[in-house]
């Protein structure tokens, strides 16, 4: 970058990038995080208490203490470190965070459909979202208590956009029984304001945003492709839900995949499309998902994959951006405090259910 847009670069992040950096600083480390794992929940507590969550734990009232106010109190910080680091942000940057904090609704929507699918009852039910943005622990418990089914789900959510995408896709559903086509919807719109606000920064941050946030749709678009070669579903509806956007995979690459007669060859076909490309983020992302593939041929454990390249990608990009002033780095840091918080949160669901030890580190998100 010329000296010149370096300082310009540097001046508008001035603000930005110190809070940015002390909250990497802030994050829990691996290692601490499974020595979490099997403990029961007071000690759980009693460790964060000593971690950067400190103040929030601290105001939770001991005599009313319970497992999801612990929750509360965690998933408290992350909104408030999301907020510092939105009110630090220019102008277009700010407007991209808004935008990708519906990425974090969309988790807890997409648990709001899978426990209502599952039909677990509501305090059971809660144990497995976690509350985002609008989205919040009253709403989901609202929507969890006052919904015997799937369409009930849908009209308690008329008062935001994600009721309108999905009375749309609704017919389908219930005509195919597939709730990841309710799933992939809802991402679908979500990645698609992402991706407009993403197309409106200039520049370095631009192209670093387009990159980011490509790659990760790219991530919805395999799990689109293999969930539906999987299932047998027509080539015309998996189609809907595919976006074309990155430079990597755009609708030549993405026809050929979903035309591949199996899901071995549908990954072949992406991972040549990256090799031309040259695109080393997708190429290794891809070749993970094939190594996955032939071991187990199992969607949940190639879904599983897909989040943790997620997380790998959020570190390379941490390593990648650290020298430099732009957003690479601040949607880094996002997708890593995010996974914390998930990670934290399986973590006291496991303690509170007595689970064992294996299967929650089974459950983590983890870089490996």
């Amino acid at each position: 970058m010329p000296p010149v847009a370096l300082e310009m670069s540097a001046w508008k992040y001035r603000r930005l990038m110190p809070k940015v950096l002390v909250s990497k600083l802030r994050l829990v480390q691996t290692e601490n995080i499974l020595d979490l794992v099997g403990n029961p929940l007071d000690q759980i507590c009693s460790r964060l208490a000593k971690t950067p969550y400190q103040k929030d734990i601290l105001e939770i009232p001991t005599q009313q203490f319970s497992s999801t106010l612990l929750e509360e109190a965690l998933l408290k910080n992350f909104i408030k470190t999301v907020d510092e680091i939105a009110c630090c942000s220019p102008k277009g940057i700010r407007a991209l965070l808004t935008a990708i904090l519906m990425k974090f609704e969309a988790d807890c929507l997409k648990a709001i459909l899978r426990t209502k699918s599952a039909e677990l009852e509501p305090d059971q039910a809660m144990k497995y979202i976690t509350p985002a943005g609008r989205l919040s622990a009253a709403k989901c418990m609202d929507i969890m208590k006052n919904s015997s089914s799937i369409r009930d789900v849908v009209k308690l959510l008329s008062d935001l956009e994600y009721g309108h995408v999905l009375e749309e896709v609704l017919p389908e559903y219930e005509k195919t029984g597939l709730l990841f086509s309710l799933e992939v919807a809802v991402d679908r719109h979500v990645y698609g304001r992402i991706w407009k606000a993403a197309k409106k920064l200039r520049g370095l941050d631009g192209r670093i945003a387009r990159a980011i946030v490509g790659l990760e749709i790219d991530s919805v678009n395999i799990k689109v492709i293999l969930r539906f070669k999987e299932t047998c579903v027509g080539e015309d509806l998996a189609r809907q839900y595919l976006m074309p956007v990155s430079e990597v995979f755009g609708a030549a690459e993405l026809e050929g995949a979903v035309r591949a007669k199996e899901v071995k060859s549908a990954i072949e076909h992406l991972l040549d499309a990256a090799k031309v490309s040259l695109a080393r983020d997708h190429q290794h992302l891809l070749m993970d998902v094939m190594k996955e593939y032939v071991t187990h041929k199992s969607m949940s454990h190639l879904e599983a994959l897909l989040e943790r390249e997620l997380l790998e990608t959020s570190l390379r990009m941490l390593k990648r951006y650290t020298p430099f002033f732009n957003v690479g780095f601040v949607l880094a840091f996002l997708n890593l405090k995010w996974f914390e918080l998930r990670n934290l949160r399986t973590i006291i669901r496991g303690a509170e259910e007595k689970m064992p030890s294996a299967r929650t580190r089974e459950l983590l998100v983890l870089s490996s």
